[in-house]
């Protein structure tokens, strides 16, 4: 199993374009045809859940003739699966920023 085989096997059953799977394991300096070891999996998770974080806003997406549907807690939950099995703070991925709008006192 290459590591790009490994990381479409933890983003299954999201799928996102090839492109993003290749472009999360390239900014980790991860070679995507190299076999994939153990050592590699902490890093392999933080590109998976780096992907699945990006998905968080979307309800659907559509490409071709295939669909698929998001539903919010379910991609929270894998994301904590994934931090949990690498002693990862889930929080620290999906922790939304919070933004206070004031009025303009002109």
């Amino acid at each position: 199993m290459t590591n790009l085989q490994a990381l479409i096997g933890e983003v299954e059953p999201y799928t996102v374009s090839p492109y993003a799977y290749s472009k999360r394991l390239i900014d980790r300096g991860i070679d995507e045809q190299a076999q994939y070891v153990s050592d590699s999996k902490m890093e392999i998770a933080k590109c998976a859940i780096s992907i699945l974080v990006s998905l968080l806003p979307l309800s659907s997406d559509g490409t071709g003739k295939s669909s698929q549907s998001y539903n919010r807690e379910g991609l929270e939950e894998r994301i904590g699966q994934l931090c949990a099995e690498n002693g990862l703070d889930a929080d620290e991925f999906l922790s939304v920023p919070i933004v206070e709008i004031y009025p303009d006192f002109d």
